[in-house]
């Protein structure tokens, strides 16, 4: 949909989505959520831990911010979507939008026992940006066929999919898992609880955090020069506060694995004078 929109307001309802792709899109999504609830159930019985399992229901406990989310990215499904989940604050969501929990709760678990098993830095960073490339086609493909769109006049968008959020889709995951991370010694038994609201917070997080300079240029209707420069900016920043944020994991990983290496003092030594 070309055109002019207002402040966190389309222009006009997205029409015309493709069954088939739409379809395809959404049997991916239930491939998704039945892989993720699959990872959650084993990882809790192998590790004797709720913690998979927590995770799993705060990324879905993502679904009812969707539409308030959408508004600040400048985001909307098709209103004409021929497997509609619900409406919310005037905006349809299809059942396609469970993936997004399911992708939250499967890469940022897949991370996070990476992250703890010894991964190096640079993996992990590989393995994220995999996972964001995977996306883009999957997002373009949707694009193209109105199952959705990226709307307003916006200057960074590629084939209909911005590139401010190509990287946000990947290093998204990055942020979630270090997060978890480092949360993770504290969140055993009931406080486990304490994490439910944690992959919302996240996503909110960085869309606040890192990309709000892009957001400033799409509902402020910048011109395409300086537009451009904010995206880039936005797009820098979507990689940068992820990956400050993991190189922290990691020196509490590192302190970590040395404390476990360090003898136990022994109680019968002597005092030094």
């Amino acid at each position: 949909m070309p055109g002019q929109s207002g402040f966190l307001t389309p222009a006009g309802p997205l029409t015309g989505a493709d069954p088939t792709v739409f379809w395809i899109f959404a049997g991916a999504t239930f491939l998704m959520v039945a892989c993720s609830v699959a990872l959650a159930l084993r990882d809790a019985v192998r590790l004797r831990t709720a913690l998979p399992v927590v995770l799993l229901v705060s990324a879905t406990a993502w679904l009812p911010n969707e539409p308030f989310i959408d508004a600040i990215l400048g985001f909307q499904y098709a209103a004409d979507a021929p497997g509609e989940l619900y409406t919310l604050a005037g905006r349809v969501i299809p059942v396609s939008a469970l993936g997004i929990g399911a992708m939250f709760s499967i890469f940022t678990w897949y991370l996070h026992r990476q992250i703890v098993g010894g991964a190096s830095f640079g993996r992990i960073v590989a393995i994220a940006v995999v996972a964001g490339v995977i996306d883009w086609p999957l997002e373009i493909m949707a694009i193209q066929a109105n199952v959705f769109e990226y709307y307003g006049d916006n200057p960074t968008r590629v084939f209909g999919l911005p590139f401010t959020s190509m990287v946000q889709n990947a290093f998204l995951y990055v942020f979630m898992a270090s997060i978890v991370t480092l949360a993770a010694p504290y969140l055993r038994g009931w406080r486990s609880l304490l994490f439910l609201p944690v992959i919302p917070g996240c996503y909110y997080a960085v869309a606040l955090l890192c990309t709000w300079p892009a957001y400033l240029a799409l509902h402020g209707g910048m011109a395409t020069a300086p537009f451009l420069a904010l995206g880039v900016l936005a797009a820098a920043m979507n990689a940068a506060f992820p990956l400050a944020l993991l190189r922290l994991a990691f020196d509490v990983r590192t302190r970590s694995d040395a404390d476990a290496r360090s003898p136990a003092p022994d109680p019968h030594a002597p005092v030094a004078a």
